[in-house]
């Protein structure tokens, strides 16, 4: 249904019925409410605020959309959206997205143009994937990748997302859902480019680490202490080793068996290669090995299985370091 923009104001939400977007794919984010609002009392900030878009609002589609939106509102599409704001502020809301259709409306009725607004609620890196995932679903303005980067590098900065390839391939794959493969790894590459990734140190997580177990590995190994071979297992990062210890004697408390770590470190650094973060790795679980020795401790049930390879073109890809 078509409905003229100046009688919009009038219609209860009901009457407008708009759909509701579906952000289920980020983690702590709904749509909290549908409220009434003036443009003006909107903080629209299209210089930082409008992250999905490299070069803020787009001058030829903001034309389009006037000519489009003069005819009246498709009550189909979704309504622009607002996130509320600390109490404090200057404004109560800020605006989400919909930059280019709320200066359209400027543009048609002014600043007392009264809109109804979805009211989402999440916090700020959540707000870079709502950004990209509305856009991704309007094709009147799909993302382009320059912006899917742009926001990218927002939430590396941020601390929302590590420079890591694996990382920032799996984000796109989860919010750009009906992209191309292709368009896809344009992206990574350019965001690889932009953070200086250097895609031949692999860092892990624990599920990425299932991940290269279930791809790779000769051994299908189980973290967490469960039991490999009869040995129970756990994945421990480098400067972690205390809480392994922990870990590592309470299970063998509870079912006497032995118990194995494997590690793995974080990216090599100017000052510190991959075999130097290895040694210092080693060198402090020995350390903390011989301590608990001195106190009377029996550690014969703890041993180092390895490291998981990171270095491609180094490291044998199917097997632990040793």
């Amino acid at each position: 249904m078509i409905i003229p923009l100046k009688e919009i104001a009038q219609l209860s939400i009901e009457q407008l019925n708009p759909p509701t977007p579906d952000f289920s794919m980020v983690p702590g984010v709904k749509i909290k409410k549908r409220i009434k609002l003036k443009l003006k009392d909107i903080h629209i900030d299209d210089a930082d605020g409008n992250t999905a878009r490299y070069h803020g609002t787009d001058p030829a589609a903001v034309e389009s959309l006037e000519k489009s939106l003069s005819n009246g509102w498709d009550s189909t599409e979704y309504l622009p959206c607002v996130r509320e704001l600390p109490k404090g502020s200057s404004y109560h809301f800020e605006l989400a997205y919909a930059f280019n259709r709320c200066e359209a409306f400027d543009n048609l009725y002014g600043e007392d143009f009264e809109m109804w607004f979805d009211v989402i609620e999440c916090d700020d890196s959540a707000l870079y994937d709502v950004r990209l995932i509305e856009n991704e679903g309007l094709p009147k303005s799909t993302n382009k990748e320059i912006d899917i980067k742009n926001t990218i590098m927002q939430k590396i900065k941020d601390g929302y997302l590590t420079a890591n390839e694996d990382e920032v391939t799996d984000y796109i794959d989860r919010v750009c859902v009906f992209r191309t493969k292709q368009s896809k790894d344009n992206i990574v590459k350019l965001v690889k480019e932009a953070a200086n990734i250097n895609d031949k140190f692999i860092e892990y997580s624990e599920s990425k680490a299932k991940r290269w177990v279930k791809n790779h590995s000769k051994i299908k190994y189980k973290f967490g202490g469960e039991l490999v071979n009869n040995i129970h297992t756990f994945l421990c990062k480098q400067g972690s080793a205390y809480r392994t210890y922990h870990r590592m004697i309470r299970r063998h408390l509870e079912t006497g068996k032995k118990c194995q770590v494997i590690f793995h470190v974080g990216r090599p650094t100017p000052k510190m290669t991959v075999n130097e973060k290895r040694k210092a790795t080693m060198d402090n679980w020995n350390e903390g090995i011989n301590n608990l020795k001195s106190l009377g401790c029996d550690t014969s049930f703890m041993t180092v299985a390895g490291f998981i390879p990171q270095v491609k073109e180094v490291d044998q890809w199917h097997s632990l370091i040793k």
